[in-house]
């Protein structure tokens, strides 16, 4: 033993000069600007094709993968400094994620844990990886990730003709399988392409930014998805209001007014406005009551509100979800599961007392769109979604992370990325069956 601790004491040099080269070659490359964005792409491309990442497989390789880049950034970045709010933020994930595994008490599926473990993973990671400079790449990388996944579905759709599918009949949903959560990713999509570019100097960074819309409303349009139209327009209010410009908020309120009038035209060339909330969602919303009310104090357990829709159901169809990220969370996990539920998705708006300035109504604008759309669909089971939420989420708390903000010392981080190390291991054989989750 002894001579092993001597044998890497006198290596130690060659290691340290080679970290300290790959540090330089990375900086030369504008690695630590540029890693944060290929994370986001990379992740909602793989995610997003993956069927929107529904099935477990996909949660465990997920999570394993932003584990292990949240370990790496703890280990190689020269300086780490976070914030309380984000260490609130994955805290408040963690403990949604415990309290969903812990369900499995009182009749609960422990496997419902995984998928919220890899949502503290998608948060932790651009957390210990970004800095202040690096937020308009996060947000890029998501811009071009959900851009690349909707024309890949886009393209399947208008070049190879699928015929109607028995649920979604006509409209575009592929590759994610709904065209509702297709939908509100395109719009958060959209909205990160008219914040970057709001934000952006000069004409030919605007239309840059601009460029992915070409995709995404077409996309949007042939969805007919009316929450995702309802909650862009919110997420244009957010823009124009956490900008503080007259000007800029005069041009946002004209867009919003334009896709107003187009969201009502959709609404009325599909089913007429009557339906927009009445058709199938209050029935899922009212199960979801009557179940809170039969488990008031713990809720029915994490992935039972399935069996609870067949005996209580109020039509032919079948569901598991409650189609709403909070009245889902009480009927399986009680008013503690509402609270923390609400937590997970509230930390980075707490962020905004902070700072504003146009990259972070760019990161927030969408992220607003997200934590609305999930209160009328079930956004939370479907991770290509919630990631590409998410993401825009940690921008916001790495953009608006005050003066000043401590690093992590070597301890703290040594802990972290053990830590991150054995989550990563764990989310390979945290569950180990797949599982069938054709949600709707």
């Amino acid at each position: 033993m002894a001579a092993l601790s001597d044998a890497l004491f006198r290596r130690r040099p060659i290691v340290d000069r080679a970290v300290v080269r790959a540090r330089r070659l990375a900086n030369r490359l504008g690695w630590p600007r540029i890693a944060a964005g290929v994370l986001s792409s990379a992740v909602l491309v793989v995610v997003g094709v993956a069927d929107g990442g529904v099935f477990p497989r996909t949660w465990r390789l997920g999570a394993s993968a932003l584990f292990a880049v949240a370990a790496a950034a703890l280990l190689a970045r020269a300086r780490v400094a976070v914030a309380r709010l984000d260490i609130a933020a994955v805290i408040a994930l963690g403990a949604f994620a415990l309290w969903i595994g812990l369900s499995a008490l009182w009749g609960g599926n422990v496997s419902q844990a995984e998928r919220a473990l890899l949502y503290v993973a998608a948060m932790l990671a651009p957390l210990v990886l970004a800095e202040r400079r690096a937020v308009p790449h996060l947000l890029g990388g998501a811009l071009a990730g959900i851009t690349l996944v909707t024309a890949y579905g886009l393209g399947v759709y208008l070049f190879t003709s699928p015929p109607p599918d028995r649920f979604q009949g006509s409209l575009l949903y592929q590759p994610l399988g709904y065209a509702n959560a297709l939908g509100i990713f395109v719009a958060i999509g959209l909205l990160l392409a008219i914040g970057l570019a709001s934000a952006a100097r000069g004409r030919a960074a605007r239309a840059a930014w601009l460029a992915p819309c070409l995709v995404l409303v077409p996309a949007l349009l042939m969805t007919s998805s009316r929450g995702a139209w309802a909650s862009f327009v919110v997420g244009l209010a957010a823009l124009a209001l956490l900008r503080g410009d007259r000007a800029h908020a005069r041009t946002v309120a004209l867009v919003a007014a334009v896709a107003l009038g187009v969201a009502a035209a959709v609404v009325g060339v599909t089913r007429g406005g009557a339906e927009f909330l009445t058709e199938s969602r209050i029935p899922y919303w009212e199960v979801a009551w009557a179940d809170y009310r039969d488990h008031p104090l713990l809720g029915s357990g994490a992935g039972t509100f399935g069996d609870y829709w067949l005996s209580h159901g109020a039509g032919p169809g079948f569901t598991r979800t409650a189609h709403s990220l909070y009245l889902h969370s009480l009927a399986e996990l009680g008013p503690l599961g509402l609270l923390l539920s609400i937590g997970a998705v509230a930390v980075p708006l707490a962020a905004l007392r902070r700072r504003r300035d146009p990259v972070v109504a760019a990161a927030v604008a969408p992220y607003i769109a997200y934590v609305v759309h999930a209160g009328i669909d079930w956004d939370w089971e479907m991770p290509a979604v919630t990631l590409a939420g998410l993401f825009c989420g940690a921008a916001v708390l790495v953009a608006t992370r005050p003066p000043g903000v401590r690093a992590l010392t070597k301890r703290a981080r040594l802990a972290l990325a053990t830590a991150s190390l054995l989550f990563a291991a764990l989310a390979l054989v945290f569950v180990r069956t797949e599982g069938s989750l054709p949600f709707g």
